[in-house]
């Protein structure tokens, strides 16, 4: 803002008074001009001191409001931006990609599948354990066989189980030829007896075999085989 200042001397015809006029020019930045004359220089002064002190106050007052902050704007267009694409990315469907088609499985060829095997007869024996029945030569397993070992046990009618373990395994012996006796094999002699089969053949024979009763004794050298004892066949008076 520039003030600059100018001296006017007014002259005058012949009568007249001569007058020195003052002019006072301020520039704004705006490009706009206050222009002040006045023949008093208190005047002036005043009005100088009020524009120096007061102008540029009221000249900041009145700027116009300063434009949109670039950054400002930058930011607000960011977020325009990123707004619309996510609801461009929200809206636009997702395009399904196409299934590749499953492989055609090759064909298989059959293959003859084999008979299965033939299952060995087994029993469960006291324990709960089951295991593979001693096979009988055929011969002793004849149903003329089978019926006599059986006649023999219900002739002897033992009461107990451990009567009936000596009995089953005195009757496998002179029926079926067995040197003794097992607890896998008192299942299948019990069943031709038609007897109730005890909860542990196992135990039953240990039992039986105590010296506390010494009616079945072991067989060396064949663990688990029991064979009967002069003592248990005269318990169950067998003769």
């Amino acid at each position: 803002m520039g003030i600059p200042f100018y001296r006017k001397v007014l002259s005058t015809k012949p009568g007249w008074i001569n007058v020195n006029m003052v002019k006072v020019s301020i520039s704004l930045p705006n490009n706009t001009q206050i222009t002040f004359e006045s023949e008093e220089a208190e005047v002036l002064h005043e009005v100088v001191g009020m524009v120096l002190r007061d102008l540029p106050r009221e000249l900041m007052g009145s700027q116009p409001a300063a434009g949109p902050n670039p950054a400002s704007a930058e930011e607000k267009g960011t977020s325009v931006a990123t707004s619309a694409l996510a609801a461009a990315v929200a809206t636009t469907p997702e395009t399904p990609q196409a299934e590749a088609p499953a492989p055609i499985p090759a064909p298989v060829e059959d293959t003859p599948v084999p008979a299965p095997a033939q299952e060995t007869p087994a029993t469960t024996n006291g324990n709960g354990t089951r295991q593979e029945t001693v096979s009988v030569p055929p011969e002793l397993m004849s149903e003329e066989v089978r019926r006599d070992f059986a006649a023999f046990c219900q002739g002897v009618n033992p009461v107990g189980d451990m009567k009936r373990v000596v009995v089953a395994a005195e009757g496998a012996s002179r029926h079926f030829g067995l040197d003794g006796v097992n607890a896998d094999e008192l299942g299948l002699l019990f069943d031709m007896a038609g007897w109730r089969k005890p909860g542990n053949f196992t135990q039953t024979l240990r039992n039986a075999a105590r010296s506390k009763f010494g009616w079945l004794e072991r067989i060396p050298g064949r663990s688990g085989r029991y064979a009967t004892t002069p003592v248990g066949l005269e318990k169950t008076s067998i003769s």
